[in-house]
């Protein structure tokens, strides 16, 4: 083999090889760190964070699979899209095949994940003794954030298990650096999670108003 061959060689096969190992090796794990991913069991209730119908969907999923007595949806009117997100959470979760019976909903105008763990609570406080454990479904790169917020609105004595809806079901990849909007959600996870963290260190708790960028009434897309 050539000198040529030899160079060619190393700066068509080798060298893009050990870039995409090192990329990989780098990468990977920024993205898999906000993933929580629990094995689930039969809980108490199942709860979607307001955003993607997906979401919706999958809670009703586990419901009909038998690993919750309870779906929980919030979400107050939309002006974008002129209705109740918690009422039609509903209607998508009834017409999977979900009986209405089984659902229970707060059309509170919420903005943050905050303020849905907030609705929770007090949903659980009008139910007492009755909710010990819960799924939270939401897309799998909210899921790290979502525990923490949950668990610090309930308290440690519930038990918490998150559901990630499945990648192939939702708009993001796990290659997250290969993917536009798997890269925007990435880096507005480590944002929005740091400034959880500080505030409620600074501030021993957490305001309505902790997520930057959200409004009232505006249909979060991707739950903040």
């Amino acid at each position: 083999m050539n000198n040529k061959i030899k160079k060619s060689f190393w700066k068509y096969f080798i060298f893009p090889f050990v870039v995409v190992l090192v990329l990989l090796f780098l990468l990977r794990p920024i993205g898999d760190s906000l993933i929580v991913n629990d094995p689930l069991q039969k809980s108490d209730l199942i709860t979607a964070i307001s955003g993607p119908e997906y979401r919706i969907i999958y809670a009703a999923e586990l419901y009909k699979k038998g690993l919750g007595a309870t779906l929980f949806f919030t979400g107050g009117f939309s002006e974008e899209n002129q209705r109740s997100e918690a009422t039609w959470s509903k209607y998508v979760a009834t017409i999977t095949g979900v009986p209405e019976e089984a659902i229970a909903i707060d059309d509170t105008t919420v903005i943050s994940t905050y303020d849905e763990a907030v609705l929770l609570k007090k949903y659980m406080e009008a139910h007492p003794g009755t909710i010990q454990s819960i799924i939270v479904v939401t897309d799998a790169y909210h899921t790290r954030r979502a525990r923490w917020i949950y668990q610090k609105v309930l308290g440690d004595e519930i038990t918490i298990l998150m559901a990630p809806v499945p990648f192939d079901r939702t708009g993001l990849s796990k290659s997250w650096w290969a993917n536009a909007e798997s890269r925007k959600f990435v880096f507005n996870e480590y944002l929005k999670f740091g400034f959880y963290v500080l505030r409620y260190q600074m501030t021993s708790g957490l305001s309505s108003y902790d997520d930057p960028g959200m409004k009232p009434g505006k249909k979060r897309q991707q739950s903040e």
